[in-house]
């Protein structure tokens, strides 16, 4: 065994195995006797010797990678980037270089672009409202692979850390420095390309395997100057090509500069390195927090459910006992909010029912959720007080509507029918949209207003147009979808019913809305069928309740004060008021247009279980489909309108 050290310059056997043995004869007949061939052997062993140490001497002085492991040569980069600065400005080959930046550049600012397309300033990066566990790993696993795998900005920085301008004219004199500066600087720039098109794709996922798709794919954006420079070599672009891509600069090596004269650059090298690590990091951290919080959910929505009854609904009472009613799910469409009080529930949000009149939070009613429940792996509509029986303990969640099975953070993008609960299993239709809107969007907003935000950080909201006469809202709704209602309404009969104005601030003026829609009140001319009111105490009123108009009466209302009736409309609800058993005398086919106009109405008679849970409906239009109200357009300003209401009912409302 030989076990000479590298430092006294003897080699291992090992390393003499690594070449062929030229002075050993392969026919030991030929040698005259065992003592010749020692010699001989002798001989091969010094040889080989001396071979080694010499080959050790030649690797130090190149610097090139040998069997000792020293660094492989430092060499120009074999990239199309390349004949930036070793090819004349006007020819062919710095001509090809630019198109393949170029093209480079384009496809990664093409990909950026379509990434954010779209995005709102409260989701500047178009990221899904919230990712599972696996995905969210495999997103910090993706950023740190694509970051080792790109080679344009490290290598860049470590060749102007090796190559210094002294020792580029020494090896090849006709390249200037300058040039081979902003060559380096092209490839950085479309490093930092790669990393913010990484970022944007990895925080956009929803799935495992397309985030490493989407990373590959834009490496492959990385690698076109490198395999343009591999075809001209093998003459596939023409000899100009293949004579710039063969240059003796190409296969010149650069000595290793001394520490000393690198460490700067070296320690920039690694700060820089460890920066994009940490800010990588830092942004999926920032992205995922946002994530856990519910800030990219949709914060407001507009529910609406298909007119479905439901006869005996089991209700919990404040006395905690139970009774049976009459549930019409259309009682429980409108806005809804995403409840941060509550916080997030397996991981998605709580969007909680508001109130009927101004969309804010019930006061002293219990508005109805949406969740997600993961027992039952879909999204449900629940109230904690409605259960489907008298067995008030239920396991998971007590749903009135279930979506289809979905893994899906975002309530918006479930589709399909619903299954909902009227003493058995049916499907209806189930509908939610967002009330935000995109910044100075018409679209978004009908084309009836404009999208604006009070910060550029926050969601949209629709401003509706006014008029310009009297200052009030030509249109309505979260999207300004509703038109200016009418304010007079006449009754085939010949009754008259006038818009109720509020005066919710010192001189300033909506009317009651129920549902989104203006809420009418009876004037006191013409005939009311059915009816057993007395005008002088009692009003008559007409009013939307979710999907149909009720004409409903309330005893002594004339001598209920405004502060009575504001905190009313605020807290309406047509079921738990059960407006319709208790008050209602008459009521529309279901609708969903902004008032009464062009919809038949029905008086109601006889109530029971024979007549279904509505009871016995006698048409008033006659003919069916020729509708009950109509609007005999006032030669008056709506202000003018206010105040002969507000003077005829004496600021009652």
């Amino acid at each position: 065994m030989y076990s000479r050290s590298i430092g006294t310059g003897r080699v291992t056997e090992g390393e003499l195995s690594l070449r062929p043995n030229p002075f050993v004869a392969e026919d030991p007949e030929q040698f005259h006797s065992n003592r010749d061939k020692e010699d001989m052997k002798q001989v091969s062993r010094v040889g080989i010797e001396s071979d080694v140490v010499a080959s050790r001497s030649d690797a130090r002085r190149q610097g090139a990678q040998s069997i000792i492991g020293y660094e492989e040569p430092i060499v120009l980069t074999q990239s199309t980037h390349s004949f930036l600065f070793t090819e004349p400005t006007c020819s062919i080959p710095f001509a090809f270089a630019l198109g393949i930046v170029a093209i480079s550049y384009t496809c990664l600012i093409l990909a950026l672009h379509n990434n954010l397309e779209g995005n709102s300033p409260s989701n500047r990066l178009n990221v899904p409202v919230s990712v599972s566990m696996d995905v969210r790993v495999a997103q910090y696993f993706a950023l740190l692979i694509g970051l080792i795998m790109e080679e344009e900005t490290p290598e860049s920085l470590y060749l102007l850390r090796m190559i210094t301008e002294n020792t580029l004219h020494n090896k090849a004199p006709d390249l200037k420095f300058g040039r081979f500066v902003f060559c380096a600087c092209v490839r950085i720039i479309t490093g930092y390309l790669f990393y913010f098109n990484m970022f944007v794709v990895v925080a956009q996922a929803t799935g495992v395997i397309d985030i490493f798709y989407d990373v590959l794919a834009l490496q492959f954006l990385l690698q076109v100057d490198k395999i343009a420079f591999r075809l001209a070599k093998w003459d596939v672009f023409g000899k100009l090509m293949k004579r710039a891509s063969t240059r003796k600069c190409f296969r010149a090596e650069f000595e290793k500069l001394p520490y000393v004269r690198r460490k700067r650059m070296t320690i920039f090298v690694k700060l820089l390195y460890g920066f994009n690590f940490l800010i990588l990091m830092v942004g999926m951290t920032a992205v995922a927090r946002k994530q856990r919080r519910g800030d990219y959910h949709c914060d407001s929505i507009t529910v609406r459910i298909e007119d479905r009854i439901w006869q005996n609904a089991v209700v919990l009472n404040s006395t905690g006992g139970v009774e049976e009613m009459y549930l019409m799910y259309s009682y429980f469409n409108g806005v809804y909010v995403l409840n941060e009080t509550l916080g997030l529930h397996d991981g998605r949000p709580i969007y909680t029912e508001q109130n009927k009149f101004n969309h804010a939070r019930y006061e002293e009613k219990i508005g109805a959720k949406i969740i997600y429940c993961k027992t039952e792996g879909a999204w449900v509509f629940m109230h904690e007080n409605i259960r489907k029986d008298r067995n008030t303990r239920h396991p998971g969640c007590p749903w009135l509507l279930r979506s289809p099975n979905t893994k899906s953070f975002n309530l918006l993008e479930v589709s399909g029918d619903w299954s909902i609960w009227t003493g058995i299993i049916n499907t209806a239709t189930f509908q939610a949209t967002c009330n935000e809107c995109k910044l100075d969007s018409e679209a978004d907003c009908n084309y009836h207003g404009t999208c604006i935000s009070e910060n550029s950080e926050s969601s949209g909201k629709c401003a509706c147009d006014s008029s310009e006469d009297d200052g009030y809202p030509l249109y309505s709704g979260e999207h300004c979808e509703f038109a200016r209602p009418c304010i007079q309404l006449i009754g085939d009969s010949g009754a008259v019913w006038n818009l109720i104005p509020i005066e919710e601030k010192e001189n300033e003026y909506s009317s009651w809305k129920a549902y989104g829609r203006g809420v009418y009140i009876y004037r006191g001319s013409g005939e009311i069928q059915g009816t057993a009111t007395d005008f002088e105490e009692d009003d008559l009123v007409l009013m939307y309740t979710g999907s149909r108009w009720f004409g409903s009466y309330y005893r002594g209302g004339k001598q209920l004060g405004l502060d009575y009736w504001l905190h009313y409309s605020r807290e309406l609800h047509a079921f738990w008021d059960q407006v319709y058993e208790t008050n209602t005398y008459f009521v529309s086919n279901p609708t969903s247009h902004p008032d009464p106009i062009a919809v038949d109405f029905f008086q109601i008679g006889r109530r029971g279980e024979k007549y279904g849970p509505l009871g016995e409906l006698i048409p008033l239009s006659d003919p069916p489909g020729s509708g009950f109200f109509t609007c005999p357009g006032l030669n008056m300003s709506i202000n003018d309108f206010v105040l002969q209401i507000l003077e005829e009912r004496e600021g009652s409302y």
